[in-house]
Order: C-alpha cells, then sequence, then structure tokens
C-alpha cells in the first residue's frame, strides 16, 4: 500500500511564500478570530501564554498588548522575520518569538495558562502530537483553543469549484478540511487528554472594495493557490487565473463583495 504525499501545507515554503503579505493584507481578519480565541480562553490577570504555528503573531501581539507574557512559536523563518519587525515596530517587549515545530515544543511543562493554535495546527503532519504538546506545556485548569476552517462559504467555495473544473487532474481542495468537523474535532481534544471540549463556530464577514481587489488579494495570502502559481508556472496560471476571475464575476458581479470567514474554535481545559 503506497504512502500518500504529505500535505504541502504541512512545509514551510508556502508559508514563507505568503508570510510578506500576510502580514500587510490578513492581519485585520484574523484579528477578528483571535479576539474571540482570547475571549473564550478566559485568561487570568497578566496570563503566560504560547501562541503555536503563530504565523505573523496577529493574536501573540494582541494579547500582548493587553498584558500576556507570549511564547510565539511557527516553523516559517519569514514569519517569524515579519513578527520580530512588527514587535519591534509597535513597542512590544512581552513576547518571546522561536523558530521551532509546534509537534516538539521547546517549553517547559505546565508552565502556560493557555495555549492556542489559529489555523496552525491543523496543517500539522502529526495532529495528535500537536495536540498533546498544547496540553503537556499548560497549567492544570488551563485552556487551549485550537481554530480550524468550517466548510468554505462564497466566495471560496466558488474559487475552489472553479480550480477544480479548470484543472480537473488536480486533486485541488477536495475531501474533508482538517478538523473540519466538530465531532471529530471534539474526539481529537479529548485523546490529547483534554476535557470539557467544546467546538464554538464563529463566522466574520470581511468586506472587499471590488472583485478585482479581493481576487488580487487571495491570490498573494492565500497558500494553496501561491503554491499552485509557483508549481504550474506564470503562464498557465494566467489562463487559470482568468477563468476563475469569470466565474467569480459571473455570480459575484465586480463592485463590492462581502467575504465569509467561517471557522471552528475548539477549546478544552486540562
Amino acid at each position: 500500500m503506497s504512502t500518500p504525499p504529505p500535505n504541502p501545507l504541512a512545509t514551510a515554503e508556502p508559508w514563507n511564500l505568503v508570510a510578506n503579505d500576510y502580514a500587510i493584507e490578513v492581519v485585520p481578519q484574523f484579528q477578528l478570530f483571535a479576539a474571540d480565541a482570547l475571549r473564550l480562553a478566559q485568561l487570568p490577570p497578566s496570563p503566560r501564554i504560547a501562541d503555536v504555528a503563530t504565523g505573523p503573531g496577529t493574536l501573540a501581539l494582541m494579547a500582548a498588548a493587553n498584558g500576556a507574557t507570549v511564547s510565539a512559536i511557527d516553523f516559517s523563518a519569514t514569519m517569524i522575520a515579519n513578527l520580530q519587525r512588527r514587535a519591534a515596530e509597535s513597542g512590544v517587549t512581552t513576547v518571546e518569538v522561536v523558530q521551532g515545530d509546534g509537534q516538539n515544543l521547546p517549553f517547559d511543562s505546565g508552565s502556560y495558562d493557555a495555549a492556542f493554535s489559529m489555523f496552525g495546527l491543523i496543517f500539522f503532519p502529526d495532529r495528535a502530537a500537536g495536540f498533546r504538546e498544547l496540553h503537556r506545556v499548560l497549567r492544570p485548569g488551563g485552556r487551549a483553543v485550537v481554530s480550524s476552517w468550517a466548510p468554505f462559504r462564497m466566495p471560496f467555495a466558488l474559487i475552489m469549484d472553479s480550480i477544480r473544473e479548470l484543472l480537473p487532474g488536480l486533486p485541488f481542495g477536495q475531501g474533508q478540511a482538517p478538523l473540519g468537523e466538530p465531532e471529530g474535532f471534539a474526539q481529537e481534544l479529548r485523546e490529547a487528554g483534554f476535557r470539557d471540549a467544546q467546538i464554538h463556530q464563529i463566522t466574520h464577514t470581511v468586506p472587499a472594495p471590488s472583485l478585482a481587489a479581493f481576487w488580487k488579494s487571495a491570490q498573494r495570502t492565500t497558500a494553496p493557490l501561491v503554491l499552485l502559481q509557483k508549481n504550474l508556472g506564470e503562464t498557465e496560471w494566467s489562463k487559470v487565473s482568468e477563468g476563475v476571475y469569470g466565474r467569480l464575476r459571473n455570480q459575484l458581479g465586480e463592485g463590492e463583495i462581502k467575504i465569509e470567514f467561517a471557522a471552528y474554535l475548539g477549546v478544552g481545559i486540562k
């Protein structure tokens, strides 16, 4: 029986590719979910928290601005460099930034009031190890909050459908998303040792000034799209991009659009 190929999103390459545009364009929408996660964590005053697969450090910087001491880790060197720069520019001194593996955290056991992974642990090759590490570093009674994407809504659902139509031999966006089903999500939390596992579905709607602006941004900041562009090459991707945009325009028009981001936030207590 052949071993399935590794998920390319479990490697640093696509995240290095999108890191610079993430820090500019994606942070505002991630801040909405980070605020939800911080609320669900029920943090004590002046908490110590871990932010695993921190990406551009959205949650880490928000938590630090509200009095937390943060250990933030990511395997993408470019994401880490951007977080260090953003922390310095904002004068934040309570975020420890580490490049490393979320499946083997370089943090002491039982030393954090809360642990988070915002849209990062979902891509780990060994999710169970990621959950166990979050559990290990928490103090008794501490909460972990992990986020995943709920099934895509418009316009991202149309993008994925369009690419599959234009590139029928490509296994793009097929199958259930990681932690994309609430009961299975809760079960993985329980298997890692968490109690009182709860899954919260949260949706935020973000406007884009025009369809063209949205599609340009999506091509810069959506890791699977950026990786696909790199693999196809500029000429072939331009044909795909034109086809996707045509399908988007036919259904959504060219003016301002509303983008729905739906996520599951799983919470477990040590």
